[in-house]
């Protein structure tokens, strides 16, 4: 995930409040005389009334891909071989892979990597919804990447989650438990994401992809005995889809693919309205506190 960059270089495509979501912006100054700027894959054209009218950004999409691919392997691949002998292990190679691939890829897509980040910024109005549906789809693919790459790399007789690192609702837990789990994690992860990533008071400067890798971490240490921990519908669709296709154990992963759907976008839904809330009602409250400050005098 990107971070909070200075005012002088604050990203302006459809709200001057974006400064998380869109890449490239220093080459967004190129244009040509007609108005129409190329930036790698990233294309947009100015209106006749100076607004600019964006389209979508190839280039994002594909980083996000490929760190889907990448963050499929390192977490759920660090579960396959180790989930028996150090689960601290896995909830470690979950947060630091984010922390890793978000500084990677922050300054192409600003390092989502998970769909229920992307909802979330798509509903708080800080990324566009074209984007946003683009970016959601390219992860998607990047999570069977990742899945297909794990059932080369682990056999049925080495994975030691016998399914690629799905999640799945455990025995001692029910469906309602694990939704509330989920709901929470992904809220913990995506209010990280708006308070140190996107708010414009940030103190993180360039290094909110800490703090949201330990975000990732925490919900891990918390839930994975739980289920697994998803907080990312994209990480757990490609393992439950490839697992069950590999018949290595049960298709209990895509039986309960839903409840790490749902309660995480739940939770994104949360995140996002708490983050419009702050913003509308903080300076309304700062306006109200003047108006009592004159009527005092």
């Amino acid at each position: 995930m990107a971070a909070h960059g200075e005012p002088s270089n604050a990203v302006d495509v459809e709200d001057p409040k974006l400064q998380f979501v869109e890449p490239d912006h220093q080459a967004k100054a190129e244009s040509d005389g007609d108005g129409e700027a190329l930036c790698g894959l990233f294309v947009w054209e100015k209106a006749k009334d100076g607004h600019e009218n964006h389209l979508v950004s190839v280039k994002a999409a594909i980083s996000e891909m490929i760190a889907l691919w990448l963050f499929v392997i390192i977490g759920c691949g660090t579960a396959c071989s180790m989930f028996a002998d150090s689960k601290l292990a896995v909830c470690f190679a979950f947060g630091f892979g984010i922390v890793v691939l978000a500084y990677a890829i922050g300054h192409h897509s600003g390092g989502q990597i998970n769909c229920a980040v992307t909802f979330a910024l798509v509903l708080a109005g800080e990324l566009n919804w074209k984007q946003g549906i683009f970016n959601v789809f390219f992860q998607i693919i990047g999570s069977f990447l990742g899945a297909g790459t794990l059932a080369v790399m682990f056999g049925c007789d080495t994975d030691q989650t016998q399914s690629l690192g799905t999640n799945k609702i455990s025995e001692a837990y029910g469906a309602g438990a694990v939704l509330v789990g989920e709901m929470f994690g992904t809220f913990l992860l995506c209010f990280v994401v708006f308070q140190t990533a996107v708010h414009s008071g940030s103190q993180a400067g360039h290094n909110p992809p800490i703090a949201i890798g330990f975000a990732v971490f925490l919900a891990h240490t918390l839930l994975l005995n739980v289920d697994g921990c998803s907080i990312n519908p994209t990480r757990s669709i490609g393992p439950a889809a490839v697992g069950a296709m590999r018949k290595c154990g049960d298709t209990k992963g895509l039986e309960d693919l839903w409840v790490f759907i749902v309660g995480p976008m739940l939770g994104a839904a949360i995140a996002a309205g708490h983050h419009k809330l702050w913003l509308d009602v903080k300076p309304a409250l700062t306006r109200l506190s003047k108006a009592r400050h004159h009527a005092s005098e």
